[in-house]
Formats: structure tokens, C-alpha cells, sequence
């Protein structure tokens, strides 16, 4: 009998894996030097000390591959009880179904292994595949039962930020409860971020040896740490303002030379992994990434020979490699390897439509919506996306950004909706107008004092609704949607102002429960309905995601998509009051999440009416409303009769319904 070869994972696939076309837009062999930032990973799999391996890395790069190369090469070469969990029950099948199944047939020793005579069981199904001296179960993480049903050397976990924690835990740490009696037991995660602080693949991945990949620069030698805001660089008109992105390049940190794209995947050859942790050693707090930065940027004169030399210590054999982080006073290897976690973006990646020039259109088109830079975060840098959560954000500096224009709509605006907020004492409503890509104009702000319990009061709010509006050139525009908070004392008067006017688009709203953090969205599916009497159902509005929205939106600071424009009426509290809330990390049942919440003792109501304008706004849209068509439509100039309009509405002065910073009775 021959041992089986003592190989690493790369060195199996490239030896024995076949590619299945059906898997993927290639076949036949398999050649790690493809995707060469995948080699450091699947090497931590063999390195002495590892127990368990992170990978929070874009999308399309090295994860299920990973997750395949580790299944074959314990399948053949060290067989053993592994388990692999993914978010969902339909997710498990498509998975055995599309990459298992593919990975089995194409490759010849995996075919003889994996359900032949000699393994199958009358047990084996799509979700269990068993194997001379081991099988692979495949499960669900909603199903703690599976979870905790074997004992198993090696788990594996799928797409973990989309994991739900039940009642009984958090499934990672369920799995890993079953490895207990293995001293060689393996744990790997595998995802794309989603949000800073939120994000489980990113909890791990701080939890370990936080490795990041260099490679050299073909010019002059230099290790970059490749990174999109960092290295690349396109042209821009000056005077335009136009990008052209078809001439993105990565730059070289040191020497300033631009790769093209056949030297970027000459680098890509050289990449690798280095730990970069923050750590304590000799008394001192050290960080290597820093530090690394601080030697090759040093004067000529005090630059060390080798600034990666200078901060790590290369460790490798035919089965691991890796730069050790190294304690500047004592030279020992002061970061520990139980954890080999892993990050890494688009740039190491070598297919064309991930190139520096489709990033950077990826980029320009996404830098301006708060959604699509989540998405450009996580699925091309890798990196969680961190949300705007007000720290940041001064009222004065929003303040100072108050505009005055001509008329009471200005040009751009091509819809109205208003937010309101009730009280036991008042009615607070904004009117929001909307232009271009959700670019947005506080037009006005009116508190309608008095009883809210009694019918004269609503009937002023109806006025306020009824309201019309005028452009410089006289267009005029009326309110075409209201969302109205039916919290508090006054669920009953809202539910019947709002129901007595759903033909004219006054919807009555309540906050989303949203348990653990969930962003609903800010418009539901189901459209509110009254068909029976005393029954009347609110619309349910995502709050959390509303705010992300709106915070993210108010931090732009230049006009655009998304940007938030607000008149010079507006006083200084009314400013606090909209950035008033913060975001809070809470930890349940040790699943991350954060919520927005207002400080005890503060008013928000300027927020809660921004929030409620803005799911009026999504109202319409869910109803077939396209914005963008309409402020072309109303963009063309009117000639209207001769009206004589003002700037500032007339008869508006007193408390009882006039508009925040117009006359000397602003209540703010």
C-alpha cells in the first residue's frame, strides 16, 4: 500500500482536479496560478496551527472554489466527517446540484470515491455524499437539528452574513460544537461584507490574523497592497468634470507608474499574503500595515533595504507560506496563526470585465447612490460597507449650505410629497420636493398647532395638503402623495384623515418592528387596503432603511443624485433635530446588528417627517410613478398668465400654521 502524497490543497487541485463546463465558464484542468490570490488561502489549509480559515473577499473571486478545493482534497487524500452549511434549505440543494455534483464527476479520483460500491450507503442522498473513511453532509443553517446531529472534523460555512440565528444559537458556533473531539478540526467561513459592524464574515475576519495580498510592482519591485480608492487613477476633464474611466490604471504607490493591463496580471503572479493584525509585544502597540508604510515612505537615507523584510518574516514550505508579522524589539513572530483570516478586492482578480477601467465605471456609477456604493463595497472591494452614522455630520455644517431660489418650487423639482408627524399637541408636515435621481429640496416645514383628537385641527392639515405651489416662471404643482405617523396617541384620527383621502395618495404609516436590525424595505408590496370597516390597515415603513438613506444622502456634499438641498428659512434646530439620531450597535444572541435611535429627552421630528416625505416619494414610485420622466416633462419653461408669486408664503405667520423660519413666531 502507498501513503497517499503529503501535498497542500493548490498543489491537489492543480494535480488531480478536473474542471466541470457546467460549473463554470471553463473545463479541464485546474491551475491555481489562474486566480493565484486563491493560493494563500487554500495553503492555510495545511499550515501548522491553523484551525480555522476566513474568507471575506468579493464577489466571483476565490470562495466556492475554495470551499470545493478543501471538499476534494480531504475527500481523496485525508477523509474525514465534513460538514457544509449554507444560508438556506434551497441553497444546499442548488449547491450539491451545481458545484458538488460538477466537482464528483469531472474528477477521476473523486468519481471512484464519492458514491462508489465501496462508500454507498442506502442513507446517501443529494445532501450527503459519503466517501471511504468520511462522507460530507450538507445542511441548512435554519436547521439546528442537522447542525448538532454528527460529530465532525471539518465545517464549512457558506455565505455566512445571510445566516439567521434561531433559538437555539448562532449556527457557526452550533456547527463547531461538533468538532469538540478533534484535535486536527478545521472551521472555514466564506462571504462577501455586507455592513460595517453588522457584517459576520466580518467579525471573523477581525477575530484572526487579518492577512491582506501584495504584489510586486513590475516596474520597480515595490510591494503594493493593492486597493481601488488607493491605486486607481483615471483622467478627468478639469473644466467638465467628465471622467473617463476607459483609462483607469493602477499606479504604483512607490515609483508612480501606471500598469497596463498585461503588467497588472504580471503582478497578479507575484502575489502574497502577509498578517496584519495590530498587536502588543515588548510594551509597544504595533501595526504592521502602518509600519510597512511609514519604512518605504521613510528618507532615502533611513529607508531599511527591504521594507517588507523589515516588518515580516517570510514562512514557507511546500504545504504553507505566509509573511509573520514580527515584533519590531524582540524579532518574535508575535501574531498568532490559529486564525488565518483573508481579505481581498476586484483588483486580483484577472477576468477582463474585472479590470481597473470596468471597476472604475462601476465606481462613477455608484458613487452617487448610497445603495449602489453598498454594493460597490462589498461585491467589488471586498470590504464591509460602513454606514453614515451621524458622528460625522454637524448641524452648522448643514446649515451653511441653506440656499435661497426663485418662487416657492425651484427649478429641478418635479414632484411634491410631504412627511407629517403627529403629536398630541400639533401636526408637523414637510414639503419635499424631488428632482433628478432623488435629488431633494425642503421646500417647507409648517407645525399646525392644537388638539389632535379634534376633526378642526385635521381639517387645517387638509388645507395644508391642498395647498398649491409655484415655480419662478409660475408652473404650478400641487402635493401628489402624504405620509402621515400614525404612532402614538392618535392612531385612530390618522387612520380616518388617511382613509377618507387614499384617491388622493394621504397614506397613513407605522415604523417597521424590524427585530435584530432588519432593513425592510422603505415601501412595502402589499399595497393598504380599506375594505373593511374599522379595519383599516397603515402602510408598514422600513425606518432603519428610510434613515440609512437619508443620513447617507445628507453627508453628500456636492448637488446630484441623492443630494439635499434646504431653504435659508430653516433655522438651526430644525437642522439638530434631523441628524439628532445615531446609530447603535447592538449585540442579541450574539448576532451584530444596529439600529437608529434618538437620544432620550430630544426631539426628532424633523427626521421622522423627512423619513415619512421620502416613503410618499416610494409610494408613488411602487405605484408606476417614474420620476426622472417627470421632471423632464416639467422642466420645459411656462408661460403662464402674469401671477405675481412670492418667495415666502403670504398668511402663513402664526403658530397655528406657519412656516419654520417665516415671521417672527417661528416656533424653532
Amino acid at each position: 500500500m502507498t501513503p497517499p502524497p503529503r501535498i497542500s490543497v493548490p498543489e491537489w487541485a492543480d494535480r488531480y482536479r478536473r474542471l466541470a463546463k457546467e460549473a463554470g465558464s471553463t473545463s479541464g484542468k485546474w491551475r491555481t496560478s489562474t486566480v493565484e490570490a486563491s493560493r494563500g488561502p487554500m495553503l492555510a489549509a495545511t499550515e501548522p496551527g491553523v484551525h480555522v480559515i476566513t474568507l471575506m473577499v468579493c464577489t466571483q473571486l476565490m470562495k466556492t472554489a475554495f470551499i470545493e478545493n478543501i471538499t476534494g482534497f480531504h475527500a481523496h487524500l485525508d477523509p474525514c466527517p465534513m460538514l457544509l452549511v449554507q444560508p438556506k434549505d434551497e441553497a444546499v440543494e442548488a449547491f450539491s446540484k451545481e458545484r458538488i455534483g460538477p466537482l464528483i464527476r469531472s474528477t477521476p479520483v473523486l468519481r471512484e470515491l464519492v458514491g462508489s460500491k465501496k462508500s454507498r450507503s442506502a442513507d446517501e442522498t443529494l445532501t450527503y455524499k459519503a466517501f471511504p473513511g468520511g462522507f460530507l453532509a450538507m445542511v441548512g443553517a435554519g436547521s439546528p437539528d442537522n447542525l448538532a446531529r454528527r460529530p465532525v472534523r471539518i465545517t464549512m460555512y457558506d455565505e455566512t452574513d445571510k445566516y439567521v440565528i434561531t433559538r437555539e444559537g448562532d449556527p457557526i458556533g452550533l456547527g463547531d460544537e461538533r468538532q469538540a473531539t478533534f484535535a486536527n478540526y478545521l472551521s472555514v467561513r466564506a462571504c462577501s461584507p455586507t455592513i460595517e459592524g453588522e457584517s459576520r464574515i466580518e467579525a471573523s475576519f477581525l477575530d484572526g490574523d487579518q492577512r491582506q495580498a501584495s504584489v510586486k510592482c513590475p516596474h520597480c519591485g515595490h510591494r503594493n497592497f493593492l486597493e481601488f480608492f488607493r491605486h486607481v487613477h483615471w483622467d478627468k476633464d478639469a473644466d467638465s468634470g467628465i471622467h473617463f474611466p476607459k483609462t483607469a490604471q493602477i499606479y504604483c504607490e512607490a515609483c508612480g507608474t501606471g500598469w497596463s493591463e498585461g503588467e497588472r496580471l504580471k503582478a497578479l503572479a507575484t502575489t502574497r499574503w502577509h498578517q496584519t493584525r495590530p498587536f502588543l509585544c515588548c510594551g509597544k502597540h504595533q501595526d504592521p500595515a502602518a509600519a510597512y508604510v511609514e519604512a518605504w515612505k521613510a528618507p532615502e537615507e533611513a529607508r531599511p533595504a527591504d521594507p517588507v523584510a523589515a516588518i515580516w518574516d517570510w514562512w514557507s514550505s511546500d504545504r504553507h507560506a505566509v509573511y509573520r508579522a514580527r515584533c519590531c524589539d524582540c524579532g518574535s513572530w508575535a501574531v498568532d496563526n490559529e486564525h488565518a483570516s483573508f481579505t481581498a478586492g476586484k483588483l486580483f482578480s484577472p477576468w477582463p470585465k474585472d479590470a481597473p477601467p470596468k471597476q472604475a465605471a462601476k465606481w462613477l456609477a455608484a458613487k452617487d447612490d448610497p445603495d449602489l456604493r453598498v454594493v460597490f463595497d462589498n461585491t467589488q472591494r471586498g470590504r464591509p460597507h460602513r454606514r453614515a452614522t451621524g458622528k460625522d455630520l454637524k448641524a452648522e455644517a448643514l446649515a451653511s449650505r441653506a440656499e435661497q431660489w426663485p418662487g416657492e418650487v425651484p427649478d429641478g423639482v418635479g414632484v411634491i410629497t410631504v412627511g407629517g408627524d403627529t403629536q398630541d399637541d400639533r401636526v408637523e408636515l414637510e414639503f419635499t420636493g424631488w428632482g433628478t435621481n432623488e435629488e431633494s429640496w425642503s421646500i417647507g416645514y409648517v407645525v399646525i398647532e392644537g388638539d389632535t383628537s379634534k376633526e378642526e385641527l385635521w381639517d387645517r392639515v387638509d388645507e395644508q395638503l391642498l395647498r398649491r405651489f409655484r415655480r419662478a416662471d409660475g408652473r404650478e404643482f400641487t402635493v401628489e402623495a402624504a405620509c402621515i405617523d400614525s404612532g402614538g396617541h392618535r392612531t385612530q384620527e390618522v387612520y380616518r384623515f388617511s382613509r377618507a383621502r387614499l384617491g388622493r395618495k394621504i397614506w397613513a404609516t407605522k415604523g417597521a418592528s424590524e427585530r435584530g436590525g432588519a432593513r425592510q424595505p422603505v415601501w412595502p408590496t402589499v399595497k393598504p387596503t380599506n375594505r373593511k370597516k374599522g379595519q383599516y390597515k397603515p402602510v408598514i415603513v422600513g425606518t432603519n432603511a428610510a434613515k440609512d438613506t437619508i443620513r447617507s444622502r445628507l453627508a453628500l456634499t456636492e448637488p446630484g443624485a441623492g443630494y439635499c438641498h434646504f431653504h435659508a428659512r430653516r433655522e438651526l434646530s430644525w437642522y439638530e433635530q434631523l441628524l439628532v439620531e445615531r446609530l447603535a450597535l447592538k449585540i442579541t444572541a450574539g448576532k451584530r446588528f444596529t439600529v437608529w435611535e434618538c437620544p432620550k429627552g430630544k426631539a426628532n421630528e424633523a427626521l421622522d417627517c423627512r423619513v415619512n416625505a421620502y416613503a410618499a416619494l416610494q409610494g408613488l414610485i411602487h405605484f408606476g410613478f417614474r420620476l426622472n420622466d417627470r421632471v423632464a416633462e416639467v422642466a420645459a419653461r411656462w408661460t403662464p398668465e402674469p401671477v405675481i408669486t412670492s418667495a415666502e408664503p403670504q398668511g402663513w405667520g402664526d403658530r397655528g400654521g406657519g412656516w419654520i423660519g417665516g415671521g417672527e413666531s417661528s416656533w424653532l
